[in-house]
Formats: structure tokens, C-alpha cells, sequence
């Protein structure tokens, strides 16, 4: 699944293609076509993303809400010519100059103005770890409500903090050497606010594009853990492990228990997660 960094680049992507010109063409097969034609000659007057929720809002007051989950795509088109496919794009934003084109999109919805502000699913996410005006003390309650779940699970419900996905909750963790096995209520405040602080400063170096990195170096993997399990911890030697987290059939955090095996004291990072800040 994107996680919020990939929303991010996407959502600036599509502004910068769409907004403040007039839509041409729009079509879903979510949306019923006498619908969907009443988008044509409307205004994009904002694109913005919300954690993994990409938002494009027009100048009638309804918005566009596309969250792409585990398989989801969509793509810019600079031009007007439009590519022949064998199989109609589940989704068609046309402005001149761009094409905007969607595939595989579980979550496709167009809100009726004022509506974005009352979707439960919208109204529910916690603070964007992207956006400039990040809650920080939010979050961390957000998180305290779920006391009796391990952090693993409880910084990838969205309820509590927007935008982290497999990639980071690994390697998050893994940074500030908290096992993710770890209930939320063993956590101090302080925990989870380097938890937190973490998390945005990763995603936050990963929003303008290339590849994804959390490990800095010249050589090897570009994270610490995420997708190594059984290979050998680059701090400790050790190997790494996984395990499934969540709901059933859950998602598999990847940790090392030697380097997580413990929390460390508030305010005292390990030397290799200093050296990775």
C-alpha cells in the first residue's frame, strides 16, 4: 500500500497538471455518467493529500476522494493525446494539456459539497505527519487510546496518525530500538513523541521522489529492516525477524530482536540511530 510519502509526491503531481483549469472530461466507473458529466466545466481549485487519501476538490464545492490501497494506480498525462488501451481507465480527469488516468482504484467516490468534512472515514484520521501544522500532542493521544495494542499495530491505524504504512512502522522502530511487540501503554509520552518526530522527519526526506531510503549509505539495502527478514542486522549481527501484526490476516512487521529487544531510556537514541537522524 502507498504510504504517506507516495500520496504526497502523487497529490503534487496531479496539482501541478489540474489545478486552476477547467475539467474537459470526467468519468469513473463508480460514479454514474449523468453524474460524473456534471464535473465537466468545473474548476480544480485544489489537490491535496491526507495521509494515503489523495482529495481533489472542485470550485462547486465537491471533492474527488481516491485511496489506492494495496493495488491502486494512477498516472499524469502531459498533452492531449491519449493512449489506446485494451481496457477503459476506471477513472478519466481530462483539463487541457493533462490527462489524469486511474486503474485498480478501491476507494473512488465523488463528495457532495460539504461532505468531505462529515465522511467518517475523512473525519476520522488523526494528524497528517505531512502536513505543516502536524498535531504532534493529537497524535500522541490518539495513540494512548489504543493502550492495549502493540505499537506495531497502533502508528499504522490511521485513527491515530495519518500516513504510515508497512515501510516506515518497520523502520521506524527499529531506529529508536522499540520492539514492536511493545503495548502502547508501556510508552511514555516521550516514546511516543520520538516515535512521532521519527516517522515526519522520514517521510518527510522521502517527498521529493527517487527511491525510498531510510538507510543512508553508499552500499546495500536502502532500509534497515523492511523486507530483510532472516539476513543479518546491520547494527548487531543478529538476525532479522518478522511477524504479523493487526487484524487478522495482518501486517507483517519486520524487526531485530536483539537491537529491539528492550525500550530505550527517553532522550537517548542508539548511536546508529543518531548517526541516521
Amino acid at each position: 500500500m502507498p504510504e504517506g510519502d507516495t500520496i504526497y509526491r502523487l497529490a503534487e503531481k496531479v496539482r501541478d497538471a489540474v489545478l486552476g483549469k477547467v475539467v474537459t472530461a470526467f468519468s469513473t466507473h463508480a460514479i454514474a455518467d449523468d453524474v460524473a458529466r456534471t464535473v465537466v466545466g468545473h474548476v480544480v481549485v485544489e489537490v491535496v493529500s491526507r495521509g494515503k487519501n489523495l482529495l481533489v476538490r472542485f470550485d462547486d464545492g465537491r471533492t474527488l476522494h481516491i485511496h489506492l490501497r494495496m493495488l491502486g494506480r494512477v498516472v499524469v498525462r502531459r498533452g492531449n493525446v491519449v493512449a489506446v488501451t485494451a481496457r477503459p481507465p476506471q477513472l478519466v480527469l481530462d483539463v487541457p494539456g493533462a490527462s489524469i488516468r486511474g486503474s485498480r482504484i478501491p476507494v473512488l467516490r465523488l463528495l457532495r459539497a460539504g461532505a468531505e468534512a462529515r465522511a467518517p472515514d475523512l473525519r476520522s484520521l488523526g494528524p497528517d505527519l505531512l502536513s505543516p501544522d502536524f498535531d504532534e500532542d493529537l497524535a500522541v493521544r490518539r495513540l494512548r487510546v489504543l493502550a492495549k495494542r502493540p505499537i506495531g499495530d497502533a502508528i499504522m491505524q490511521q485513527r491515530a496518525v495519518a500516513g504510515i504504512g508497512n515501510v516506515y512502522k518497520s523502520e521506524v522502530l527499529f531506529l529508536e530500538r522499540i520492539d514492536p511487540r511493545v503495548p502502547v501503554s508501556a510508552l511514555d509520552a516521550s516514546t511516543l513523541r520520538r516515535i512521532l518526530k521519527r516517522a515526519r522527519a522520514l517521510l518527510s526526506a522521502n517527498v521529493k521522489g527517487g527511491p525510498r531510503v531510510t538507510r543512508n549509505s553508499l552500499a546495500g539495502p536502502r532500509t534497515w529492516v523492511y523486507l530483510r527478514a532472516r539476513k543479518a542486522c546491520f547494527v548487531c549481527g543478529g538476525a532479522i525477524a518478522a511477524l504479523q501484526q493487526g487484524a487478522p490476516p495482518g501486517r507483517t512487521t519486520y524487526f531485530c530482536p536483539r537491537c529491539q529487544g528492550g525500550l530505550t531510556p527517553p532522550g537517548k537514541p542508539t548511536r546508529a540511530a543518531s548517526q541516521d537522524r
